[in-house]
């Protein structure tokens, strides 16, 4: 993974990760929140909104000076996980997961983040990197089925 590298996102950044998000999301969600859900999001204009309203708390993943991921971080949780649809399974979900739970263990004993219950490739994901399911809610907005998970910092590991 040599050739990923994690930089501080900039507003130049909204417009690249908006087209990202969205086309991403276009292919692994309609099966998890409806297709309909889907293009009612994307249609919002939510996704730009986040990258610009958000960008200070945003690292984005280039792979080759290509955009390929981003990870935000609010005070003891991950806010957003985005990778490119061509790079899933490719370790750039693992380095940008690494990087936020490190920024948030330097402040925090226990991080939490939001996934979609039916998520089951996000879930498996995060389980196999020691995250643990929490309380299961519906997102008051969407309706939609949630389930926090957490993270206890790792016994031994530095502050």
């Amino acid at each position: 993974m040599s050739n990923v590298i994690l930089r501080p996102a900039t507003l130049a950044d909204a417009d690249p990760m908006e087209a990202l998000s969205a086309r991403t999301i276009r292919v692994r969600y309609p099966r998890i929140i409806g297709a309909e859900t889907v293009e009612a999001y994307i249609a919002s204009g939510a996704i730009a909104a986040y990258y610009r309203e958000n960008v200070a708390t945003l690292t984005i993943a280039e792979r080759n000076g290509v955009r390929v991921g981003a990870c935000a971080i609010k005070p003891g949780r991950i806010d957003l996980m985005m990778v490119d649809l061509d790079h899933h399974r490719s370790g750039i979900g693992e380095i940008l997961l690494a990087h936020g739970e490190a920024a948030l263990f330097a402040a925090a004993d226990h991080i939490g983040l939001d996934c979609f219950r039916d998520n089951d490739q996000a879930r498996r994901f995060y389980a196999k990197h020691g995250w643990q399911d929490g309380r299961a809610f519906t997102d008051p907005d969407s309706g939609i089925a949630m389930i926090e998970l957490t993270k206890a910092r790792p016994v031994g590991a530095a502050v």
